[in-house]
């Protein structure tokens, strides 16, 4: 295992594409205890730009030369989800400490090889993503209170985890990453989309079985090229303002891709405390009336509801209010937003809100300098994996999926 100062952790990032130059890069140069070791993408230009924007001290094209030569304690792998296994496996056979973004895997092998390597080498690893998971103290809080009962017996809950809620060319479709979004190896808006799972577990604990459908409902999309991300970080001259989805969502799509995996999918959870709803995932066009809302976490229990959205991070109503740290003059516990909406441009974080990509670094260097393990770890990963696994395992067969992982926290 690779060993760290006890001041500084010495990173090196794998792919620099929209998420790597719009979140990570820009947080890892502004860390006291972190140095920017190494940049490494296929495209020597944009490995360039990122050495220029984010003060990197080397650039590479290619991973393996990176992991055996730049000077690394930790990797973050930022590449399409095609790629995950091998270069965590890579990272994990020298020593590496790493951050792999969403998805960890599209099948439970491949996720049990890494989680194996992992605890096998006594690595630090985070899971993508932390949203919607224990590292977000809101959703810790939330967690808590249906613990103690606020709801009761939880009855059924619903969730919709879908593309814009107004009509439009795109269809709410991603705008970009052919290789990240619609290749087959990339598990389409279902691997996409884990903040799903994450959101149902994170407050009504593990899953136990999966009853879904799933399928290809959109198959022809269009997305920017390519040519347009690569001329917008060769003309970027402020880090702080590399972010690509300022612009891209308003570029013509020009480019037609053919949908590869699937793209609507609709779960039947059983948790293991009894709990039973229902969650849909996918990117096509989901028009709702305006104050309707568009999908969010809803759960009803015998004592209480608690309903993310509608203008709050989250809300309970119970019979519990005992429970509760206030209630306003309708019997409502309301959980405000943090940051100001007004300036937010969907899919990007709220600006001053819990930002995902943001507080995996820091607690991913926070762990390694501190020698614990993460709480959004290859436990964490496997589960929210096999949630998403069993999804396409009942749809196939037609049968329940009873879940072999769980988590514990």
């Amino acid at each position: 295992m690779t060993q760290t100062n006890q001041s500084k952790v010495k990173v090196g990032v794998v792919g620099c594409g929209v998420v790597a130059t719009a979140y990570y890069l820009p947080y890892l140069m502004q860390m006291e205890n972190v140095e920017l070791s190494a940049v490494c993408d296929l495209n020597a230009a944009r490995a360039a730009a990122c050495v220029r924007l984010f003060g990197a001290k080397a650039a590479y094209q290619d991973y393996n030369a990176m992991i055996e030569q730049a000077d690394i304690d930790a990797v973050f792998i930022l590449t399409a989800p095609g790629t995950h296994v091998r270069f965590a496996l890579k990272a994990i056979a020298a020593g590496k400490h790493f951050l792999l973004q969403k998805p960890m895997a599209t099948n439970m092998e491949d996720a049990r090889t890494i989680a194996d390597a992992v605890r096998q080498a006594g690595l630090k690893a985070i899971i993508e993503p932390s949203s919607n998971s224990p590292l977000d103290p809101d959703m810790a809080h939330l967690r808590d209170l249906v613990r103690q009962g606020v709801l009761g017996d939880i009855l059924w809950f619903s969730l919709g985890a879908t593309g814009s809620t107004s009509y439009g060319p795109s269809l709410g479709s991603n705008p970009y990453g052919q290789a990240a979004f619609y290749a087959k190896d990339s598990g389409g808006f279902l691997f996409d989309l884990p903040y799903a799972p994450a959101n149902i577990v994170c407050v009504l604990g593990p899953c136990q079985s999966v009853m879904a459908q799933a399928q290809i409902k959109v198959a022809d999309h269009h997305i920017v090229p390519e040519a347009e991300y690569d001329r917008f970080l060769h003309q970027a001259t402020d880090p702080a303002r590399a972010n690509y989805w300022d612009v891209v969502v308003d570029l013509p799509r020009t480019q037609q891709v053919r949908m590869e995996a699937v793209d609507n999918a609709y779960s039947l959870y059983e948790m293991a405390n009894g709990a039973v709803g229902a969650c849909h995932v996918g990117r096509t066009f989901h028009p709702t009336l305006p104050g309707a809302g568009g999908g969010s976490l809803q759960i009803f229990g015998t004592e209480g509801n608690l309903i993310f959205g509608a203008g709050y991070a989250a809300s309970i109503i119970s019979t519990r209010a005992d429970l509760l740290p206030s209630v306003d003059a309708d019997g409502w516990y309301h959980i405000h937003p943090r940051g100001d909406r007004s300036k937010a441009k969907w899919p990007q974080p709220t600006p001053g809100a819990f930002n995902y990509y943001h507080a995996s670094t820091q607690h991913l260097i926070d762990c390694i300098l501190a020698d614990r393990e993460p709480l959004v770890n290859v436990d964490w990963g496997l589960h929210i994996t096999e949630m998403m696994v069993g999804t396409l395992v009942s749809s196939r067969t037609g049968c329940k999926y009873e879940m072999t992982t769980t988590l514990d926290y």
